[in-house]
């Protein structure tokens, strides 16, 4: 793999989101979603992992990745269906046609809104209502469809025609046009859906949970065992989001933006700060010590402004010391002249924050952000925590809207890794052709020139090698001392 490709698949986060696989012309090959981004891009890197043979076709020509962070696992869905639709990868065979994954559509416009299930989507078409979705498993929408019908019945006749409908007869129809029941009942049945597909259905499941319950205890395994299946199928209906189908990459990146912002102007009100606009979020990387490096992100009023960045080479032991790096890195910041910030994210826990608040000028807000040891209800994610100086202690403190401090931990996370990647294989690659006798300063360059990195000297032919060096001696050498060699991984 080539070095730049690794350093970037090293620095990628671990959430939802879309990836997209280019080749050398900036060409997409490829476009999927992830749960963990990190992961699955570093899946396909596995040799022993190609899942499809059309992807062991792909890999050899992938160049580049990108990536599009989602906040959750349903708008990576969605984001991703729109955009295969849109750029017709070639190694994308599903997503591609107008039929995809199934949607749930309530037209709550209509004096007698109904509801269907729907697959073909085309803009403006479903504007005056409300979408569900999007439901990769079309048997369990059927189910849920029918179970919701049950619950609260809704129209679907024909001509409006309720009197000689089936459904009318069977109870399924509640007969609106047949004035069997009120407008007002009838969008009270209406109302229940949306509220139940938006996800607000954890009352009703718990219902459905004891009475299963209790059917296992009094030995009613085949009740039991539908009821189960319900649940599952009740659990699987996704939340309602503000991000739609019609949605592309750019205003995607937009609404993310004017989330981040609108995080900004809470957090002012959530952690009591009269005055908030510069943020600066710090964040340490290394292996067992070696090529640590800090970095510094900076947001000033909600705005990631990267031009103001900074990167700080650990000096010192190589011993790992998260803390001790933490405090060389926070007392080089505040020697310097650089305006100060109104708040100091710092990616960690109580330990962590505790090393900054002897550091940091009072007057400075200090906030923590640490991995929790629950998962999200949605999305699947570890859930955040934070953690805030008040009066020389740390608190735990709940953040209603988090997003641009995440945001910051993320950039600051990619910030610092990118520089240690870079350090570390530039490190690898000089030492193992130091050690071979013959290979100076010049012949380490005109290698490199040549065959760009060590793999690629590994991987070439004694007689490549023999027409740069242009001695034999010291070509067999680079070829056996590199025989056994393998890339670093860190």
């Amino acid at each position: 793999m080539d070095s730049k490709l690794e350093i970037k698949i090293e620095a990628l986060p671990e959430v939802c989101g879309v990836y997209k696989f280019l080749d050398s012309n900036g060409k997409i090959l490829y476009i999927g979603k992830a749960i963990n981004l990190k992961k699955r891009v570093q899946s396909y890197f596995q040799k022993d992992n190609y899942e499809r043979a059309r992807i062991r076709q792909m890999m050899p020509y992938v160049s580049d990745i990108q990536i599009i962070e989602t906040n959750n696992e349903i708008e990576a869905l969605i984001l991703e269906s729109a955009l295969v639709k849109k750029n017709q990868p070639l190694f994308n065979t599903d997503l591609k046609d107008d039929k995809s994954y199934a949607w749930i559509y309530i037209n709550n416009k209509d004096k007698f809104p109904t509801v269907k299930i729907v697959r073909s989507l085309k803009k403006g078409e479903y504007e005056k209502g409300k979408l569900f979705g999007p439901y990769p498993s079309g048997l369990v929408v059927k189910r849920v469809y029918s179970y919701l019908r049950k619950l609260y019945p809704f129209c679907t006749c024909k001509n409006n025609d309720c009197a000689s409908s089936l459904y009318f007869h069977i109870g399924l129809c509640p007969g609106p046009y047949a004035g069997a029941i009120s407008e007002e009942d009838y969008r009270e049945n209406i109302n229940n859906i949306i509220k139940f597909l938006s996800g607000k259905k954890r009352g009703h499941i718990k219902s459905l949970a004891k009475t299963m319950e209790r059917y296992s205890k009094n030995e009613e395994f085949e009740k039991a065992a539908v009821l189960r299946d319900r649940i599952k199928d009740l659990k699987y209906i996704g939340q309602d989001i503000g991000f739609t189908y019609y949605d592309d990459t750019e205003s995607y990146k937009s609404r993310r933006v004017k989330a981040r912002k609108r995080s900004f102007d809470s957090l002012s009100i959530d952690l009591g700060i009269s005055k908030l606009s510069r943020i600066e979020c710090y964040d340490i990387s290394n292996i067992q010590g070696k090529y640590a490096y800090g970095s510094m992100v900076v947001a000033v009023d909600g705005v990631l402004e990267r031009s103001k960045y900074r990167i700080f080479k650990i000096k010192g032991s190589s011993t790992p010391d998260d803390f001790r790096m933490l405090k060389e890195v926070l007392e080089r910041r505040f020697k310097g002249n650089e305006p100060f910030p109104d708040l100091v994210l710092i990616d960690g826990g109580k330990g962590q924050v505790s090393s900054a608040m002897n550091i940091i000028f009072q007057g400075i807000n200090i906030v923590g952000i640490s991995k929790g040891k629950h998962l999200k209800r949605k999305g699947r994610r570890i859930k955040d925590e934070f953690w805030i100086v008040r009066d020389g202690k740390i608190y735990s403190i709940n953040i209603e809207n988090p997003e641009i401090l995440i945001d910051l931990r993320n950039e600051a996370h990619r910030f610092a890794i990118t520089h240690y990647r870079k350090r570390s294989i530039k490190e690898a690659r000089k030492s193992v052709l130091d050690s071979i006798e013959g290979v100076g300063e010049k012949r380490k360059r005109i290698l490199l020139k040549e065959f760009k990195d060590i793999k690629g000297i590994r991987n070439a032919s004694l007689e490549d090698i023999n027409s740069v060096i242009k001695n034999s001696k010291v070509s067999k050498r680079i070829k056996d001392n590199l025989a056994n060699y393998q890339h670093p991984k860190v």
